[in-house]
């Protein structure tokens, strides 16, 4: 990564063992063709045959950089801008929606479309595997920077902190969530019956956090790095509010539905909409208690035994009247 005036302007190109390598195979591959053109002029004396591969030479060293120093990801005072061989794409901070490292590329993305930044990959192996690399370390920078620049909630009185999840956070949302379903869902979901799903539920969380369309939010508080609870939601749909049972009744899960909501109403929605468990009174008592009413929607779970969902819903703002 390199720093131009004074961290103003950041820039990430690929690896420098990446870059060591395209640079030794480029210049050993130019070298050859302009030796073999050398040895070609003076056994014939023909100039076509060895301007041909000169040309060749010039051309390898010309591919090398494109699409090897040339792509680049770069960060400054107006978003973020994607630099690969034949195209550019450029996000405005308030605009992105997901960092998150892919195989052909960091993923950029807002509700307009994404961009895969070719400089910073992340192996088919690593994702799989889970493990942490420089393409991940490279999407908490951007994040860390989307956060300073648009931090999504902060409240000094309570301590609360509301921070944007990280890509590689699967594993961690669903610690959370599973320590909430275990403690409250017993009734519906016998584990000597029905094991939590963890694998499928992780996979969900993984597939949420590099969906564009997706935001997923982690609450902590101010002096603590311990994740307490998360909200993930898409449109006008809470798709998942979870907090750790040994910190529940504390207004946690209210101040997570209520900056869902509060981003859903400056995204322009008029509605909210939630699907929870018929079976679970608390969660149903919630969101009554937060202005929700069940819309008469049902549908079953995703999950066995399949109990049924309640689809739960709330006005955020007047729709407009048509004109008589």
């Amino acid at each position: 990564m390199d720093r131009v005036n004074g961290g103003s302007r950041r820039v990430w190109r690929a690896a420098p063992a990446t870059l060591a390598a395209v640079v030794v195979l480029a210049v050993l591959a130019a070298a050859a063709v302009a030796g073999l053109a050398y040895l070609i002029h003076r056994r014939d004396g023909s100039p076509w045959i060895p301007g041909a591969l000169g040309l060749l030479a010039l051309l390898v060293l010309l591919y090398a950089w494109r699409f090897g120093l040339h792509p680049r990801l770069v960060a400054d005072d107006d978003g973020v801008h994607v630099r690969n061989p034949f195209s550019a794409r450029s996000f405005a901070w308030d605009d992105i929606t997901l960092v998150a490292p892919g195989e052909n590329g960091l993923v950029v993305g807002s509700h307009d479309g994404v961009a895969e930044a070719w400089c910073v990959q992340k192996s088919v192996f690593s994702l799989r595997r889970g493990r942490f690399t420089r393409a991940d370390a490279v999407a908490h920078e951007l994040i860390d920077e989307l956060e300073l620049r648009d931090p999504p909630l902060e409240d000094a009185e309570t301590g609360l902190r509301i921070r944007r999840a990280r890509p590689d956070e699967s594993r961690l949302l669903t610690r959370i969530e599973r320590s909430a379903s275990e403690e409250h869902l017993e009734h519906l979901f016998p584990p000597e019956e029905h094991p939590y799903p963890v694998r499928e539920v992780t996979e969900r969380w993984r597939r949420l956090l590099h969906d564009p369309a997706a935001r997923v939010f982690v609450l902590v508080l101010a002096d603590e790095e311990e994740a307490l609870g998360y909200v993930a939601f898409a449109g006008e749909e809470v798709l998942h509010l979870g907090v750790v049972p040994h910190r529940t009744r504390l207004g946690y899960g209210s101040a997570l539905l209520e900056f869902a909501v509060r981003e859903m109403y400056d995204g322009g929605e008029t509605e909210a909409g939630a699907w929870v468990l018929a079976g679970d009174a608390g969660a149903t008592a919630f969101f009554v208690s937060h202005g929700w009413a069940g819309s008469g929607q049902r549908r079953p779970c995703r999950y066995p035994p399949h109990p049924e969902e309640l689809r739960m819903t709330k006005q955020l703002r007047r729709r407009a009247r048509r004109a008589a």
